[in-house]
């Protein structure tokens, strides 16, 4: 029987082989739509480099009301109407550049931990890093933010950040290889895991159930790329990643050298 992971990787090629096919006999017309955006992207952002804020902004708005998913349109979009001192346009734009990049990341985890959710994520390295910025920006040109919020919002930048550093392939400036449990001489030891509380609105609406997270025990001390595999709500998922967070252990070895490892974190929450 064929190994899933291989069977995975050769769908994969097989899909991206036909794309290309399909491509080379699709009309140029066609593509013009497509091809415009592009163009339309790369102008926006060498308008807003070049200090044409006006301009950029034009072109900017015409490429998300085509793609509303575009990351990088967003993220410029807001850089260029906050300079032009739009700041409620400006921290739309920046909110939906960090849930657009949420949304990329969202769509990659059906992938089980290994290298080949950081080969998939390796494409989305500028966006996250991007998206990441974006989530500051929003913070920063909101008004008197609630606690909550505030929390949100810099777990949203932090989730990121981990995820595009874990995308980062860049000679001499990537992060350390990660190995799963069965490669390695020695597994990370937990030294201490809080646990999470209970939010209120999970005890006044009577849910339980289990958390589970996958993420990674980095090399260097910090847990990192936290993902949801299996979430509740009213707040519960959020109290999971925070505690995650906080654990403190030893990192793994191979070969007598620390590593990085990935790993799965579960939480029980039980009303009784």
């Amino acid at each position: 029987m064929q190994n899933p992971h291989t069977a995975f990787v050769s769908l994969i090629s097989c899909a991206m082989l036909i794309t290309a096919c399909l491509l080379s006999i699709i009309p140029a017309s066609a593509q013009q739509p497509l091809r415009a955006s592009v163009d339309g992207l790369e102008r926006g952002v060498e308008l807003y480099r070049q200090g044409n804020d006006q301009e950029a902004i034009q072109v900017l708005k015409q490429v998300v009301k085509q793609h509303e998913d575009d990351v990088r349109a967003w993220h410029y979009l807001g850089l260029a109407l906050n300079r032009q001192g739009k700041t409620n346009d400006a921290r739309k734009a920046h909110e939906k550049a960090a849930k657009n990049g949420e949304k990329l990341l969202e769509s990659q985890y059906s992938v089980g931990p290994g290298s080949d959710f950081r080969v998939l994520v390796s494409q989305f390295k500028p966006q996250l890093d991007e998206a990441a910025d974006s989530a500051d920006k929003y913070l920063e040109l909101s008004t008197k933010p609630s606690k909550k919020k505030v929390e949100e919002w810099r777990l949203r930048s932090e989730t990121l950040r981990d995820f595009a550093w874990l995308a980062d392939s860049r000679e001499g400036n990537a992060p350390p290889t990660v190995f799963k449990g069965a490669d390695l001489t020695t597994k990370a030891r937990v030294l201490s895991r809080p646990e999470p509380p209970y939010t209120e609105e999970a005890r006044k609406n009577g849910v339980a159930g289990t958390v589970v997270l996958r993420g990674i025990f980095a090399v260097d001390g910090k847990v990192r790329a936290i993902r949801p595999v299996a979430v509740l709500p009213y707040g519960l998922t959020l109290q999971a990643i925070r505690a995650a967070r906080k654990i403190k252990f030893i990192p793994a070895t191979k070969d007598g050298k620390p590593v990085s490892q990935y790993i799965q974190i579960e939480y029980n929450f039980n009303l009784y």
